[in-house]
């Protein structure tokens, strides 16, 4: 049975287990999805690889898809076989953003203007490698934004909010 917080939200009585996905339908996500929007002026997702019906229910559900890639072959291969599918939904691949992650990561990069020729799309915004920034803030627990605000990552990251929120 479920327990009604004083927050008027209701508590299931364990955590929801990695075992339990299965049994999430989609309408049931959907409905999820519209309480968190009901609640909050963001919602941010991050989808798995495996693009199940619970990942194309948000996909069809949401103001904005950040497609993050990094400009290699194999990267730019899945782009385009995404774009593809997403063809196959109304809407979907207009609302799609391509990000360039990792920028300036030397190995077996794909220049910009051949990416781009590539996947038939802009890149939307890019955001420069930077590993060790990540890993120190990632084990240290403190948002990019505290810790290393005059960072070019945190800069970008910061860019691409506004983009998508529209205080850009």
């Amino acid at each position: 049975s479920m327990t009604k917080h004083s927050s008027g939200l209701y508590l299931l009585p364990r955590p929801v287990q990695l075992q339990d996905a299965p049994l999430v339908t989609p309408d049931d996500f959907r409905r999820v999805l519209g309480l968190l929007k009901a609640s909050f002026t963001h919602v941010l997702l991050d989808l798995s690889k495996a693009y199940t019906m619970l990942d194309m229910a948000a996909l069809e559900d949401v103001n904005n898809v950040l497609l993050v890639t990094q400009l290699d072959l194999p990267c730019l291969r899945n782009v385009v076989r995404l774009m593809v599918s997403f063809d196959e939904v109304d809407g979907l691949k207009d609302k799609t953003k391509i990000i360039d992650n990792r920028v300036g990561l030397d190995t077996g990069q794909i220049g910009l203007k051949k990416a781009q020729e590539t996947i038939g799309r802009e890149i939307f915004l890019q955001i420069p490698n930077d590993y060790r920034t990540m890993v120190e803030v990632r084990n240290n627990g403190v948002p990019l934004l505290e810790q290393f605000p005059k960072a070019a990552i945190t800069q970008a990251v910061s860019s691409l909010a506004g983009a998508i929120s529209g205080d850009a």
